[in-house]
């Protein structure tokens, strides 16, 4: 059984938790701070970070020495540029260190219609190009921190929802606005959600075997893989979007059903906690699929590695089409590729 306690020690590190400002992300940074990590909630607004400190002072177990390192870095993921200017500023202002990123931020039901300022699919732009453009600007420190302290993580938060993208990836379709009503926009939406998840799955696994899988031969331990939280409803991942595509009783009933099913937000967190965190996977391969572990009242108990269910979230070949597609996309939009 894995609980917030049966975190380790993080005196001296420092992690980055993108949209760590509620839900899962919260409870994310919760539990670092718990352990004496130095935490950077990643988002869109200081307003964000603001409520969720708030939120942090208010429990029993956060002092205000937790608080003091607790930090905010404005981080907008809907634009590959801006992602990677964020990481840029990142590593300047903090250029000794940094162990633990965990790529939690996401939304969903977007509409199809609409493309990003990038020109690509609003769902796919934020769950993976502006996660990719943001951690591989990173790298240069993740690496230095590895050399020098060892046991680097990066954690993609996904969601079995993967399994939703039942032909892999349509890049062609990422820069084409569609419109569907009804069913059909559910539908729709369900798969393009899918799709971002799977490539945050591949994503973990290309980045995982071209640059932390080369340092561990080298004996600097760095460390990629991805995390399902569970069934939460109530995540808010479509709240940035306006759903106006959705019929309204299934709009309701996403929102409402959130509050009766599924895990808790600090359940939720708790596999990606223990993927960044637990001392067991150090000797194990990576790249890996990570799902909590139930007990018969469906209260989380524990997490581990789950062969996924669909052939192209193994697929190294659309991994390595991925990173190049993402690659370009981020010299499309003004980026630097690495």
């Amino acid at each position: 059984m894995f609980t917030p306690d049966d975190v380790p020690d993080l005196s001296g590190r420092v992690a980055i938790v993108t949209g760590g400002n509620r839900s899962i992300g919260l409870e994310t940074v919760y539990m670092l701070l718990r352990k004496n990590c130095n935490v950077w909630i990643a988002g869109r607004s200081q307003s964000g970070f603001d409520e969720a400190k708030k939120i942090l002072e208010t429990r029993q177990d956060i002092n205000k020495e937790m608080l003091e390192r607790l930090h905010f870095q404005k981080l907008d993921l809907s634009g590959m540029k801006n992602a990677q200017l964020s990481a840029q500023e990142f590593a300047r202002n903090n250029p000794s260190r940094l162990d633990i990123v965990i790529g939690n931020a996401g939304i969903s039901m977007q509409r199809s219609d609409e493309l990003s300022s990038d020109g690509y699919e609003l769902t796919m732009q934020t769950n993976h190009f502006g996660h990719f453009s943001f951690i591989i600007t990173l790298l240069p420190l993740l690496t230095k921190t590895a050399k020098e302290h060892g046991d680097v993580r990066v954690v993609m938060t996904t969601s079995d929802a993967y399994a939703y993208a039942t032909n892999g990836i349509d890049f062609e379709s990422l820069t084409r606005p569609t419109m569907q009503t009804g069913m059909r926009a559910l539908t729709d939406q369900f798969a393009r959600y899918g799709a971002s998840k799977l490539a945050n799955m591949l994503f973990a696994r290309e980045l995982d075997r071209g640059w932390a899988t080369p340092l561990r031969k080298q004996g600097a331990m760095a460390y990629v893989d991805c995390a399902h939280p569970g069934a939460i409803l109530n995540t808010g991942l479509g709240s940035s979007g306006s759903g106006g595509q959705l019929p309204g009783v299934i709009n309701l009933a996403l929102r409402v059903s959130g509050n009766f099913a599924g895990f808790s937000a600090l359940e939720g967190a708790m596999t990606q906690v223990w993927v960044a965190t637990t001392p067991d996977l150090k000797d194990k391969d990576h790249g890996k699929y990570y799902v909590p572990v139930t007990n018969w009242r469906g209260r989380y108990v524990s997490s581990e590695e789950k062969a996924p269910d669909t052939k192209w979230a193994t697929d190294d070949e659309l991994a390595a089409k991925l990173w190049k597609y993402s690659e370009d996309a981020l010299v499309k939009a003004g980026g630097q590729s690495t």
